[in-house]
């Protein structure tokens, strides 16, 4: 399985290997948290439309054993929706 990984703002990202998803701040050098797939719960995402000037995002929150959250640029949503559809297949 390839790895999906999930640039967020700020220089945080998310990165899934198949086994675990792992998140990342200061632009991937520190680990911030790392699951194990088995542990995924939910995942929820909320689509925020352009405003003031400010670009479009998405807030992105992962339930596992420990909660993640990433705020994601609107040029993310398709490493975004492959990361949904593989955690939504580990569940089944």
């Amino acid at each position: 399985m390839d790895t999906i990984e999930v640039k967020g703002a700020n220089g945080e990202r998310l990165l899934y290997d198949g086994a675990s998803v792992a998140k990342f701040r200061h632009d991937g050098m520190d680990e911030a948290a790392r699951n194990p797939v088995s542990t995924f719960r939910e995942i929820r995402v909320t689509h925020r439309p352009p405003k003031r000037g400010r670009p479009g995002h998405y807030e992105v929150l992962l339930a596992m054993s420990s909660f993640m959250s990433l705020t994601v640029e609107e040029t993310e949503k398709p490493q975004l929706d492959a990361l949904v559809a593989a955690l939504e297949r580990s569940r089944s």
